[in-house]
């Protein structure tokens, strides 16, 4: 500090206050010889240096408990986001998933297209109007594969306008001073496949689902099902997969049947199925649930839009994992508007690894809330760091076949990646085995390949793990089983297992081989050792042997007598005709011989005394 800091001020030792040097000598203290006055102002300074700096440094002590070691820098910032619609302060199901505090974040873009198929929308409400998709060809909304037209209008005589609210748990406009708020102000596509009653064929809902993913939907939200079981592949199932391999999240309704069965399509493997949850923050009574639940979310008490009027603030409470299903929906669209570049599957593992289980519920995974409830905030705030996203593993391997691990680092942009491997083992947290380490950047696909499963395991355990910035990340343990089949019939069902029809098919006609196969080697082994009986005459059967006796003796025929007939006018004596007596040439007897005869329906020889074909079951006559 110079000495004019203080505006002409020096802080000297021993005092309390600054004083002016020339009342200091006349305090009476000896004038000290030129050099030593220059060594003790600089040591003046220097202590006048020292105590500012201490009590600079105790004044940010004072306002901060700790000092950070590590700066952030260039984050974006929001005014905190409190909606001006009324019925937000009811909207209890927002604030369970953590929507607001990621309004600040991020409200919303509308080029992200979410679909609703179900009972249309009523698409001229004013607290969604203005979120609706507009078709550029057109002008339309979507479509009615109901009517067969472009105009997707929920009619509903029973006022429940199904459709209509769940596009506003998803899309409502926000801080609009009318109404609700939406979880993501994004785009909907309203898609009519069911009538006003709620009931719909499959048929319209599989092309409202191919007409989603043609038009560019991201995320196609079902809220619908049946609990009826399939054996092969539907016609919903068939669209899911064109959606999914054209990069939509598809998004379903678990059920309300209150049963540990998930509903269809929520069943189906590359569907996010939802069920619900209470104000209390477990699972709804009606809720479905069971085995390959992925996600909960609210479903009681749903305040949302009606339709039937254009009115301000037309809003009603509505129930149902149907209600659950559109906050899941809106959840992927706002990380979506966060990072339009994520896949359907990085999503689906955001979405799944930054759920919250309810308190004293089993964790990682319990079939009672799948990963638990979904927490919008925790998956933006996923985004603003590396996160790990395995995209590809088989789940069953047999016993000799190779297979490969792929993943992606997500979060910011182009950070390098210094380290990324797999770690792998046969027991579940005893991971000792590594592969190769590789090098990159974040949102680089990353591959291993070679796994194969150890020598009488059962499963293999892994995980993936990363180091960016200095800062080592993991993925959570993922688990591949041991197929019990031999390896050929491991790879024909590997073939086969993307269509159920097929399978089944394989199935009947593998238990059908099983089954014959014995049964045929048995019946060789009886008629080694046996001859067979003929259970009727042998002239019942053509090319039957005749019995076994001496020939007979040449006899004499008898002449015979043929009558000519009679015609019109005198009658005429008859005239005898005697031909010449002909020898009867011996037949020679063939000796017993296992006789042959061919399937007249298959072509298969089977010995000649069967009553019907052993192959293929046709009855002779």
């Amino acid at each position: 500090m110079s000495t004019a800091d203080n505006h002409g001020q020096r802080f000297m030792k021993g005092r309390g206050s600054y004083a002016r040097p020339a009342l200091e000598n006349r305090g009476g203290f000896p004038l000290l010889s030129a050099r030593l006055s220059a060594l003790a102002r600089r040591f003046a300074a220097i202590v006048a240096v020292l105590v500012m700096a201490g009590a600079f440094v105790s004044g940010a002590a004072a306002g901060s408990a700790s000092t950070a070691t590590k700066v952030s820098t260039n984050f974006p910032v929001h005014a905190e986001v409190v909606p001006s619609d009324p019925f937000f302060v009811d909207q209890w199901g927002l604030n369970s998933i953590g929507a607001p505090t990621a309004w600040n974040v991020n409200l919303g873009s509308r080029s992200v297209l979410v679909a609703v198929v179900d009972t249309g929308v009523w698409w001229t409400q004013p607290d969604i109007q203005a979120n609706m998709w507009t078709n550029p060809l057109d002008g339309t909304h979507g479509y009615d594969f109901v009517d067969g037209d472009t105009n997707p209008m929920d009619v509903d005589p029973s006022g429940t306008y199904h459709g209509t609210g769940v596009a506003g748990v998803i899309a409502a406009i926000t801080d609009n001073g009318q109404g609700i708020a939406g979880t993501a102000q994004i785009s909907v596509i309203a898609l009519r496949a069911l009538g006003s009653n709620g009931q719909g064929s499959s048929y319209n809902t599989s092309q409202a689902i191919r007409w989603a993913a043609d038009h560019g939907a991201k995320v196609i939200n079902l809220s619908l099902g049946t609990n009826e079981t399939f054996i092969g592949p539907t016609d919903i199932q068939l669209a899911v997969n064109y959606a999914w391999s054209k990069g939509a999240l598809i998004v379903a309704a678990a059920g309300n049947s209150g049963t540990s069965t998930l509903d269809y399509p929520a069943r189906l493997a590359n569907v996010v199925s939802v069920a619900a949850i209470d104000e209390s923050g477990q699972r709804a009574s009606f809720s479905n649930y069971g085995s390959g639940l992925d996600l909960s979310a609210p479903g009681t008490r749903i305040v949302t839009l009606n339709g039937g009027n254009n009115q301000p603030n037309n809003v009603h409470y509505l129930q149902g994992t149907s209600f659950s299903t559109p906050f899941v929906s809106g959840a992927a669209a706002l990380l979506l508007s966060v990072d339009p570049s994520l896949t359907n599957v990085e999503l689906w593992n955001i979405l799944n690894s930054t759920a919250v289980q309810p308190a004293g519920a089993q964790r990682p995974y319990n079939p009672d809330y799948g990963w638990g409830v979904v927490n919008v905030w925790n998956a933006i705030n996923a985004l603003s760091q590396p996160f790990i996203s395995v995209n590809s593993y088989p789940s069953s391997v047999s016993s000799s076949s190779t297979f490969g691990v792929s993943w992606s680092i997500l979060g910011p942009t182009g950070i390098a990646v210094t380290d990324t491997h797999v770690l792998w083992g046969t027991v579940s947290g005893r991971l000792g085995n590594a592969t190769a380490a590789q090098s990159g950047r974040t949102h680089d696909p990353f591959t291993a390949n070679g796994f194969s499963m150890p020598s009488g395991a059962g499963a293999m355990y892994f995980k993936v793990v990363a180091t960016v910035n200095g800062t080592t990340y993991t993925s959570r343990e993922y688990t591949v089983t041991a197929s019990s089949l031999p390896d050929f019939l491991f790879v024909l069902y590997q073939l086969l297992a993307s269509n159920l029809l097929y399978l089944a098919v394989f199935i009947l006609v593998l238990a059908g081989v099983v089954a014959f196969i014995p049964q045929r080697r048995a019946a060789r082994a009886r008629r080694a050792v046996a001859r067979p009986v003929t259970l009727y005459p042998p002239s019942y059967y053509v090319q039957a042997a005749r019995p076994s006796q001496p020939p007979p003796l040449s006899q004499p025929v008898q002449p015979a007598t043929r009558i000519e007939p009679q015609t019109a006018g005198p009658p005429a004596a008859p005239t005898q005709i005697s031909p010449a007596a002909q020898p009867v040439t011996p037949i020679p007897m063939a000796q017993p011989t296992a006789a042959k005869k061919r399937c007249p329906s298959c072509g298969t020889m089977v010995a000649a005394d069967n009553m019907f074909c052993f192959f293929c079951g046709n009855r002779f006559r």
